[in-house]
């Protein structure tokens, strides 16, 4: 499963207020943006835990996608903007995660086409550039005394200021004194920084290509997330995209944060000069969800790309002679080993009645609905 610590979530407040009878009460929720769906029911309690009042719980891509929406609708009544449907793909690479969406755009209502994603980030471009400018630190700072920690804090500022200027120059020179001895002094430029984390690129490369590839369209190329910033990863996804420049209607850095408020609004009824904001974005799969089948082998029930809200069902039957239960284990992913893909959850379906092997029938129904809400209903029927 992924590690909490490699999530981010980002909580935007939205408070709604209104005049009744000389008195100003004031209802106030939140939207809550995860990085990707695995991570909701985490969310989920931490916002229970700190008391939030939660509207919605949506995937940062989808809030985006439903900022595109708006721009797209504001255009066409500013007359600057077409009718017809508008094709886009929204590249999102923060600090643990990465994720592409194609979503299609027409009268203020997106529909996610294709979607893919990936456990890498700004975390891993740092751990790189860390272990570049210090090849041996693991074996350096086994013990993890005090000192060893200061150092290793010291060493993680310096590569994320190290990766942070070779986003905006050629060249930069890194002189830091680690104490007990240790001092790196090093001239790092841009080409050797694209070099050391080819593999992070590679990984950012492959997504988009899934994504555009299912499209099949010309799209415009929306960069979020502050990774989206490394020249390396804009030029790649514009590249791939066939565009010279990103769409230019959204900060990369505030676009989640706006498109949380704009949910906000969206969600408590609120009117804008073109009248209601009557905004909607239809969710897709994001991974395969499936089950642990026999030889821990993956066998997805609802695939990847489906539109949401969806259910599935799919039969199964036991392995043994005499089998009276079966432990289901729900996973999210696209592997066809389970230990590659993400866990979700399990149960234990008991009291199956006796009956040789292949002969009682097992149903697993996964449903998902509109907020990304997974139910699993699973039964046995027997001779």
């Amino acid at each position: 499963m992924p590690q909490l610590g490699r999530t981010c979530s980002l909580v935007q407040r939205w408070e709604k207020r209104e005049t009744l009878n000389n008195e100003s009460p004031t209802t106030s929720g939140s939207i809550d943006t995860i990085p990707e769906t695995s991570t909701l029911s985490h969310t989920s309690r931490a916002c229970a835990m700190a008391g939030l009042f939660v509207l919605r719980l949506m995937p940062e891509l989808i809030v985006v996608a439903l900022l595109y929406g708006q721009h797209q609708r504001q255009m066409v009544h500013d007359n600057m903007g077409s009718r017809s449907e508008n094709i886009a793909m929204i590249f999102n690479m923060g600090a643990g995660y990465c994720d592409v969406c194609v979503t299609a755009t027409t009268g203020g209502v997106s529909q996610i086409k294709a979607l893919s994603g990936s456990y890498i980030g700004g975390e891993d471009i740092v751990q790189k550039k860390m272990h570049h400018l210090l090849p041996n630190m693991d074996s350096l700072y086994l013990s993890h005394k005090n000192n060893e920690m200061k150092a290793m804090g010291l060493l993680r500022v310096v590569a994320q200021d190290a990766v942070i200027k070779l986003s905006s120059q050629d060249i930069l020179l890194i002189d830091v004194d680690l104490e007990n001895n240790l001092r790196i002094c090093k001239v790092l430029g841009r080409p050797k920084f694209e070099e050391v984390n080819r593999k992070v690129f590679e990984k950012c490369e492959s997504l988009v290509e899934q994504c555009v590839i299912a499209a099949r369209v010309d799209v415009d190329a929306i960069l979020v997330g502050g990774c989206s910033n490394i020249p390396m990863v804009k030029s790649l996804v514009l590249e791939l995209c066939k565009k010279d420049e990103a769409y230019m209607g959204m900060d990369l850095l505030e676009a989640v944060v706006c498109s949380a408020v704009l949910e906000g609004a969206v969600a408590s009824g609120v009117s804008d000069l073109l009248g209601s904001l009557g905004l909607l974005t239809i969710q897709a799969t994001p991974q395969s969800l499936g089950i642990e089948a026999d030889g821990h082998t993956f066998v997805p029930i609802i695939p990847r790309n489906m539109t949401m809200p969806t259910r599935k069902e799919m039969w199964f039957t036991t392995t043994r002679d005499n089998q009276m239960e079966v432990l289901i284990v729900v996973y999210e992913g696209k592997e066809k080993k389970v230990d590659e893909n993400c866990i979700l959850g399990y149960f234990k379906i008991m009291g199956i009645s006796l009956a040789p092997k292949g002969i009682p029938e097992i149903s697993v129904c996964i449903d998902l609905d509109a907020s990304s809400v997974l139910r699993l209903f699973a039964g046995a029927i027997s001779p």
